[in-house]
Parts: structure tokens; C-alpha cells; sequence
């Protein structure tokens, strides 16, 4: 087996490429931050060939000396890592031809390795075979020109595999320099956790190494290659509104606001369906079974527990899909120069963005993105509030509760209140976030901010047929999950709310709802929830509604399949299929009024604005930062944030 690395500048479209070359849905964006790991998988062809190759997606870098923690996962794997790969295939940025020949001339310096270059975003043919062989004859190495977004698989699979068994001559009049340059490049390689080095400046000789690779370059293309600059003047053209101080913002405003919308309302019909599918599903089922307790683990366990999570699907992928749209089509660059004067106002820069972007998706790969902030302090200070950004996982919640405790009204002939509702939640999770880390930067991450660099590149034309694919990747992941982790802890909540039995006398002549209500109450999940009652009922809640906080905690999609198994067993009309009117029926006992009303509602979704209720979070910043200390005073901190808030809007709106 022989692996190519896959090498070149961020946005080269380097995923891309090693989607098309691998049949994977790796993440791909027009911005850079993206990439932060190596990824690793084989071609496609290796299934009708002797040869088996694997390629490995690499972070994008601009050089070779790392100025943060994803640039020097590239260089470590270049140069100190030589023995795991065989070739080097540098992608080739088109629309940055420069600067990208600038960093092959550096990599072929470097190594001793065998190399190919592949020039990419050739999308109008304007890099002709003609200029393919002169580019060849200058730089030594084997050359093919392609546009990834367009072109199939096939001639750049057959590319790699002809060149891969050539033998690489090494020029040994480049040696010494070679050793010198490379020996001084290892210096910037520390420990990948210790990036507070990363912002050490260059000695001038590596620099004066860089500017001999930049006006090597700028002399190659000069003598084969002169292009339109008609792309490079339609995006200055649009960036002229989209960065205008007013305009931009107006737009930026408009086009998050419209995503919120469009979760809400483009999905409702879908969810109306499948929440009637999983209501059909359980009185079909429920014909063919006769009473006991495995009945009521089919029906109350799985498929109302599973089921009141899977009917949040069409939101989730909605979100993915326009996220994608995003990302594709450059804008989210843009987004964050934007926000960067915003950014800089809390202690951070614009590069802090792409993280908390990140963010509205899943806290894990967001937490993850920030290697790509330089600074040690800003990164931390970035990490430690990036959870309070609305992940995919409130999603669910947020829906629930404001479907059924928000009336739907218009105001201004096209503001509606329950996306106002999401769009403040978002908001709130956010503006939050850099509250705090301006706290954190002004105290325990003390430090000047670092200066905002980003490459903003040209605007292209988003593929919606990729888009969808992703949708639906992040729609299988989710059912997948539901699958697994959602169906076997809706199990245990089963179990858990219907042992121990009462004693006999205390359902005897009782009604059915009575007795499913009594059960719950004397269950073990009954007898935790009212445990814990005193301390909840400062923020409106009642002990059910804290069993589903605190089964939230393994994933917050979890509260709202532990409320269809809870309330499925209590006080319920039983000709309704719908969470929302099980919670609108729910009556506290101690003062006959609605259990769930406004306060409580919003109690809740303030509750999930800002507590950290996902330990897949905490094991990722524990692997990340290096240590414990980190996620458990995430934990208390966002913890004590989210008691805090829902108590005050609790007692402010009952």
C-alpha cells in the first residue's frame, strides 16, 4: 500500500480531491480553517487494480513554517514523518497560481520525495495541455490540470497511479541547502499542544528562502502562462456590497435570519408527516401485541422514545444543507471580516469566527477548527465558550417548545415570532459567548490580540447536489445516533420509569391514566426526579421535567425522547399523537395549573442555551487542551450560567 499526501494551500480544494479520488463525503468549504486534521482513505480504483493507493487530505498552509496548530500537523507530516508516504501531490490553486507554485518550489526543496503537482479550479480549460508540458519542463515534476467540481475521477486516478511507479531522482545539487533549510524548519515543529509557540517570527534566512521561491514562481508564470482576471473583478465587484459597513451587515443579518426561518417553516409539513408515521407505526404495532411489559417497551420505550427524536430530521438537515451553500460559495470569509471589528471588541479576531460557525453545526468539530487560531490565549479563551454556541442537538428542544408555547404570529408583514423566538436563542447563545471570553481574555487568557489574516477567495458557484450529500450524511449520522445511543437510553428510561410496581393499593380502582401517572411517580426515575425537585423549582420545574435535564446530559436530543417516554405513561390524551399536546394537558398536581406554561418554556430553552449537556464535548476538549481541568470547569461554569439564566427568566415571566 502507498500513500499520497495530498498538499497545498487552504480553499485549493484539496478535500475536494480527495472526495472525488475516494467516493468520502470529507467536509469541504471556500473558506480556510476547514481542514484541520489528516484524514486518510483509499481510491476508488483499488478495487480493480493490483496496486493499492490511499490518499491523505492534509490541512491547508501557506508555507512551510507553521503559525498554528493544523498548519503543523501539514509539516510534521512533510517533514518529519517521511517513512508513512510515498508521494507528494501538491494541488495547484488556479486563481492563486503565484503564490501556490511558491509553496511547491518550497516542498520540492524540502524533500526527497517523490512529487506530482495537479492544478486545480481550471474550470474554463484556460491552463491548456500547451502550458501543462512548458509548466512541466520548468519544474521537473509531472503536471495535469483539472477542474475537481466538474471533472470525474478517472484521468486524475490514472495520473497518480502512472507517476506513482516512476522512480524519483533526487537532484543532488540542492542537497545542502536542502539539509540547512530543513534543519532550521524543525525548530518551528514543537509539541502540536504547546501552539503558543506558533507565533514565533522567522529567522531572515527562511524568509529570504521564501521570497526566492515567490520570485522563482512569479518568473515561471510570467514566461508560460498569462490569465483572465474576469473572476478576480466579479468578486472585488460583489465584495464591494458584501463588506460595505452597512450593506454588508444588513446582509449578513438577513441571510442567518433567513436560515432560522427556513428550519422552522420549510420543514414543518415533513414533520408533520413523520410525526403521524411514528404514531401510525405504534397503533399498527400495538394491534399485534397484547398487554404486559413488552408492549409498553415497544410502544412507550422505542418507538416513542426513537421516534420523538427522528420526527426532528428535516430541521437538521435543512440546517446542514444551507450551511454548505455557505461555505461553498466563499461568502463565510466574508462573514468574518465582518465580524472581525466585533471579534477584536471581545479580545479575539475574525479567525475566531470559523470555529464558532463551526459551532451551529457541532461543538466537536468547532472545537477542533480552532486549531487554526494561532495564539494560545485567544484559542483557549475561543475553545471555553465555543459550547455555548446552538449546536444541531438544541435543535430538537427549541423546535418542541416553541412550537407549542409561541404562537405563530406576523408582525411587519414578514418578521414571524417563532423564528424571532430562534433567531434570539441563537443570538443570545452567541453574543454569551463573547461575553465571556472577553472575561476570560481580561483575566485567566490575559493577552493582546493577535492581528486577522484571512484569504478570501473568489466566489464560486455552490454545487447543490454536494450540499445535499452532505445533508444527508449528517442525516444518517443523526440516525445513526438515534439508532444506537437514542434507542438504548430510551430503553433504560423505560426501564427506569416503570420499576419498582407500586403497592396494590395504590392504583387499586384507579383509572388507567391515573394508574400510568402513579407508576411513573413511584418509579425509579419518578424517585430521582423528586429528589432533585427542590433545586429545580426555583427555575419552574417540576420533577419530570428534571429527569429529562438530566438524561439530556448523555445528548440533548435526549430530552425530548425522555418527554415522550415520561409523559406517554402519565397524565395524556390517549387519541394524541403529538409531544405538544401532551405537554399542553400536563397539570402540576400541587396547584392545578398547566405544568408547562410560557415561563417554563422559556426557563428550559435558557437552560439549554447554556449549560454543556454532551460528553462527547468534554472528551474532545480533555483531548484537545491536555487536560482535565478544562471540560470540568467548562462544566461548572456553563452549568452555573444556565441555572442562573433560567431561574431569572422564570421568575421574571410567571
Amino acid at each position: 500500500m502507498e500513500n499520497i499526501l495530498l498538499v497545498g494551500f487552504p480553499n485549493s480544494g484539496k478535500s475536494t480531491i480527495y472526495n472525488l479520488l475516494t467516493g468520502q463525503l470529507r467536509k469541504v468549504s471556500n473558506y480556510s480553517g476547514v481542514t484541520v486534521d489528516s484524514a486518510q482513505a483509499a481510491l476508488i480504483s483499488n478495487t480493480i487494480n493490483a496496486k493499492k493507493l490511499h490518499v491523505v487530505d492534509l490541512p491547508g498552509v501557506y508555507n512551510l513554517i507553521p503559525t498554528s496548530i493544523d498548519e503543523g500537523v501539514t509539516t510534521t507530516s512533510l517533514l518529519k514523518d517521511t517513512s508513512k508516504y510515498h508521494t507528494i501531490a501538491m494541488v495547484i490553486d488556479l486563481d492563486r497560481f503565484e503564490a501556490s507554485l511558491s509553496l511547491l518550489l518550497a516542498v520540492k526543496e524540502l524533500t526527497h520525495k517523490k512529487m506530482v503537482a495537479i492544478i486545480n479550479k481550471n474550470d474554463h480549460d484556460l491552463f491548456t495541455p500547451d502550458h501543462v508540458k512548458k509548466l512541466e519542463a520548468k519544474i521537473g515534476i509531472p503536471v495535469i490540470s483539472i477542474s475537481a467540481l466538474h471533472d470525474n475521477e478517472k484521468d486524475l486516478d490514472k495520473f497518480l497511479r502512472v507517476h506513482s511507479d516512476v522512480p524519483h531522482m533526487v537532484d543532488t545539487t540542492i542537497v545542502k541547502p536542502k539539509m540547512k533549510l530543513h534543519t532550521e524548519s524543525r525548530q518551528y515543529i514543537p509539541d502540536l499542544l504547546l501552539d503558543e509557540h506558533f507565533h514565533e517570527a522567522p529567522s531572515d534566512e527562511v524568509i529570504q528562502h521564501m521570497k526566492n521561491h515567490q520570485a522563482e514562481a512569479r518568473g515561471i508564470i510570467h514566461d508560460i502562462y498569462s490569465h483572465s482576471t474576469a473572476k478576480t473583478k466579479m468578486t472585488e465587484k460583489i465584495d464591494s456590497i458584501v463588506l460595505h459597513k452597512v450593506w454588508g451587515t444588513i446582509i449578513f443579518l438577513a441571510i442567518f435570519y433567513f436560515i432560522f426561518h427556513s428550519i422552522y417553516t420549510w420543514a414543518g409539513p415533513i414533520m408533520d408527516w413523520s410525526e403521524g408515521l411514528v404514531a401510525s407505526l405504534g397503533e399498527f404495532i400495538s394491534q399485534y401485541m397484547s398487554d404486559g411489559f413488552l408492549k409498553s417497551l415497544v410502544i412507550d420505550g422505542v418507538i416513542a422514545g426513537v421516534g420523538g427524536v427522528i420526527v426532528f430530521l428535516p430541521q437538521i438537515m435543512i440546517l446542514f444543507f444551507l450551511l454548505s451553500i455557505l461555505e461553498q460559495s466563499g461568502y463565510i470569509s466574508r462573514a468574518a471580516v465582518l465580524t472581525d471589528k466585533v471579534m477584536s471588541t471581545f479580545g479575539l479576531n475574525g479567525k475566531a469566527f470559523l470555529p464558532y460557525m463551526s459551532g451551529f453545526a457541532c461543538s466537536i468539530p468547532a472545537i477542533m477548527a480552532a486549531r487554526s487560531i494561532p495564539n494560545h490565549r485567544e484559542r483557549a479563551a475561543t475553545i471555553m465558550t465555543i459550547p455555548m454556541i446552538t449546536c444541531s442537538a438544541r435543535l430538537p428542544v427549541y423546535v418542541l417548545l416553541i412550537g407549542t408555547f409561541i404562537p405563530s404570529r406576523t408582525y411587519l408583514g414578514f418578521l414571524n415570532s417563532q423564528a424571532l423566538a430562534f433567531f434570539f436563542l441563537y443570538f443570545l447563545g452567541s453574543f454569551t459567548a463573547l461575553l465571556v471570553a472577553k472575561l476570560f481574555r481580561l483575566t485567566i487568557y490575559k493577552g493582546e490580540s493577535s492581528n486577522f489574516i484571512i484569504d478570501l477567495p473568489h466566489y464560486e458557484k455552490p454545487s447543490l447536489l454536494f450540499a445535499g450529500k452532505q445533508s444527508l450524511k449528517r442525516g444518517q449520522v443523526f440516525l445513526k445516533k438515534a439508532g444506537t445511543i437514542i434507542l438504548g437510553l430510551s430503553i433504560i428510561i423505560w426501564f427506569l420509569s416503570t420499576f419498582p410496581n407500586p403497592k396494590p393499593e395504590l392504583i387499586a380502582n384507579q383509572a388507567p391514566e391515573q394508574i400510568s401517572a402513579i407508576r411513573l411517580e413511584n418509579s425509579y426515575l419518578g424517585q430521582t426526579g423528586k429528589f432533585i425537585e427542590p433545586v429545580l423549582r426555583p427555575m419552574g420545574m417540576n420533577w419530570k421535567m428534571g429527569v429529562g435535564v438530566l438524561v439530556a446530559f448523555g445528548a440533548r436530543e435526549l430530552f425530548v425522547s425522555t418527554l415522550g417516554t415520561v409523559y406517554a405513561l402519565g397524565d395524556v390524551d390517549e387519541e394524541s399523537a403529538s409531544l405538544h399536546e401532551r405537554l399542553m394537558a400536563e397539570i402540576d398536581p400541587a396547584t392545578g395549573q398547566p405544568a408547562f406554561n410560557i415561563a417554563v418554556a422559556w426557563s428550559i430553552l435558557i437552560f439549554f442555551v447554556f449549560s454543556l449537556q454532551c460528553i462527547s464535548t468534554l472528551a474532545i476538549l480533555r483531548r484537545e487542551m491536555g487536560s482535565w481541568k478544562y471540560p470540568l470547569f467548562m462544566f461548572a461554569y456553563m452549568g452555573a450560567l444556565g441555572y442562573g439564566g433560567a431561574t431569572l427568566a422564570y421568575q421574571l415571566l410567571k
